[in-house]
């Protein structure tokens, strides 16, 4: 905990001496202002499949507070809320404050700090359940820039929760909250805490440079098959180069990985990620980006270290040439991700991903079991049917056994035994809708997902395919892999809530919602429908639909 808050204080020190631009903290796609307008034609010179967005390129097409404050009334004295006399806080009065800007705000010159509460207070009920759920989360974020080269973001939260039984098993699996940290354990309710944050920085207009711990997004949907934030946060260095209608990045992550054998240390070891992403603007209504990713463990069965391949290292190289001339076995991922503006408010998009897959063996239809890709397609639907507010996404999502699973498991795409990808892993099919509708303060929410998987059998040792960590090499066939094999399991979602934004700029509401499951599957089934009501702050993505 001390070293906790000696990072925060150094951080927040630094922050006061040196400054940037920054990037989007809006990560719940719910809260988010600025996506939806990414999508209008003509102005998507914005490369939209690549979240966090950069705020000065969103500066370039919008004027971001309007965005924020979109159909809320503000009389004048609000409508620039970073006015303020050098040095002094931007104070006026505790209400103004608390329902429109900044909790606390510092603004000098060209430089700006920004405090917030990071706050989520959730009581809930799960039918049949002895217990009630909770969710106490108190912490805060600090952002800002010091001139125009230099930005800063972090935040920190303590968290005792308490879910509905589902989602206890899931993360009882994981031996992690989902999307969050590890836990401790106390007695009926897990207690962790979770610290973010980064610093990035603009060489001229082209490139620039953020190093931290964070989550990308890469993708125009809801899922993606190529890079999500499902998974906990994650150290990193990114690197962006942008220009003409192009952008590429570069990012350099290390994750941690579960249950090695022979190791010490809580059965914890790191392994590397590296990634390279160019998206093409093509034109106003047309992107195409391109992905590769290459994981590597740092470590062997035989619990020796493994030396980093510094082929991965050269931004400017194909993985795969490194990767053979390194001699490696790592996991090799390559994809594509597409986005279709076929209408003022229409929107297509998709993704394909493979790891490995032998045209011979693909086309012969045998079920190789090496053949290992999935694609995903959408539709969104900006003001539908002309509804100012009212917005449709439709996705379906499919992915073939074992394509995100390694050989001796020691580099699966995974993070904390969480996939980097899609939260269902691999051998499933999945349709997800998603209808929202906001006027002014109000939200309304509805969401239906429907998925089948193959789960592994219980007490077969054979893997079929669905979790990313287990080794391939336990694999249940050579041939004749097909889709859902294994014990069969449907899943039905829906989640439906109605919020009040308080305040938008820091995204605090009050939600009340309902979330209805039912599982199916050979060997057991269950059903929850869990009522809640809440008080937020700040808002990453959470997902409870698997």
């Amino acid at each position: 905990m001390l070293r906790v808050f000696i990072s925060v204080f150094l951080i927040s020190l630094f922050s006061i001496v040196v400054e940037a631009q920054g990037y989007s903290f809006y990560e719940n796609s719910q809260f988010d202002p600025f996506q939806r307008e990414t999508y209008v034609v003509g102005t998507n010179k914005l490369h939209s499949s690549l979240r966090m967005y950069k705020l000065d390129e969103l500066r370039e097409f919008y004027d971001l507070d309007s965005l924020i404050y979109a159909g809320i009334y503000r009389p004048d004295v609000y409508l620039n809320p970073h006015e303020a006399t050098d040095g002094k806080p931007i104070s006026r009065n505790v209400f103004r404050n608390f329902i429109h800007d900044d909790f606390l705000a510092w603004k000098y010159q060209d430089s700006y700090v920004a405090i917030n509460p990071y706050c989520n207070f959730q009581i809930g009920k799960e039918n049949g359940s002895d217990h009630t759920s909770y969710i106490n989360s108190r912490g805060f974020y600090v952002n800002g820039n010091l001139g125009k080269n230099f930005w800063f973001y972090m935040d920190f939260t303590e968290n005792q929760s308490r879910y509905p039984d589902y989602y206890e098993e899931i993360a009882n699996g994981f031996v992690t909250v989902p999307g969050e940290s590890n836990y401790k354990k106390e007695s009926d309710y897990y207690d962790y805490e979770v610290a973010n944050g980064y610093i990035g920085f603009n060489i001229g207009k082209h490139v620039d440079f953020q190093i931290g711990k964070g989550k990308i997004f890469i993708g125009d949907g809801y899922r993606s098959l190529l890079l999500s934030d499902n998974a906990p946060a994650y150290p990193m260095f990114k690197f962006n180069l942008t220009f003409l209608n192009c952008k590429y990045m570069m990012m350099i992550t290390q994750l941690q990985t579960h249950d090695a054998q022979g190791v010490s240390n809580n059965g914890h070891r790191e392994k590397y990620s590296f990634t390279h992403y160019f998206d093409w603007n093509m034109w106003g209504r047309f992107s195409l980006g391109i992905f590769e990713n290459v994981t590597m463990a740092a470590w062997r069965l035989t619990g020796e270290s493994r030396n980093i391949d510094m082929e991965y290292i050269n931004p400017f190289i194909i993985f795969r040439p490194g990767e053979y001339n390194a001699g490696s076995p790592d996991k090799m991922i390559v994809g594509f991700n597409s986005k279709l503006v076929l209408a003022k408010s229409l929107i297509l998009h998709g993704q394909l991903m493979f790891n490995e897959f032998r045209l011979k063996e693909l086309t012969a239809k045998t079920g190789y079991w090496s053949n290992k890709y999935g694609y995903l397609v959408g539709l969104k639907s900006i003001d539908l049917f002309g509804a100012p507010g009212l917005d449709m996404q439709l996705e379906y999502s499919q992915v073939r056994p074992f394509s995100y699973s390694q050989y001796d498991g020691l580099g699966c795409y995974t993070h904390h035994r969480q996939s980097l990808a899609h939260p269902l892993g691999a051998n499933f099919k999945e349709f997800v809708g998603i209808l929202n509708y906001r006027y002014r303060r109000l939200m309304l929410h509805t969401q239906f997902n429907l998925a089948k998987y193959g789960d592994d059998i219980p007490g077969d040792t054979l893997s079929y395919g669905h979790d990313p960590n287990i080794p391939s090499k336990e694999r249940n066939a050579q041939y004749g892999v097909h889709m859902l094999q294994g014990n069969k399991t449907t899943v039905k979602y829906a989640d439906m809530s109605a919020t009040v934004l308080i305040n938008p700029r820091n995204m605090m509401n009050l939600t009340m919602g309902v979330r209805m499951r039912n599982m199916n599957s050979d060997f057991q089934a269950n059903k929850s429908t869990h009522m809640y009501v809440a008080l937020r702050w700040s808002l990453k993505n959470t997902y409870y639909d698997y």
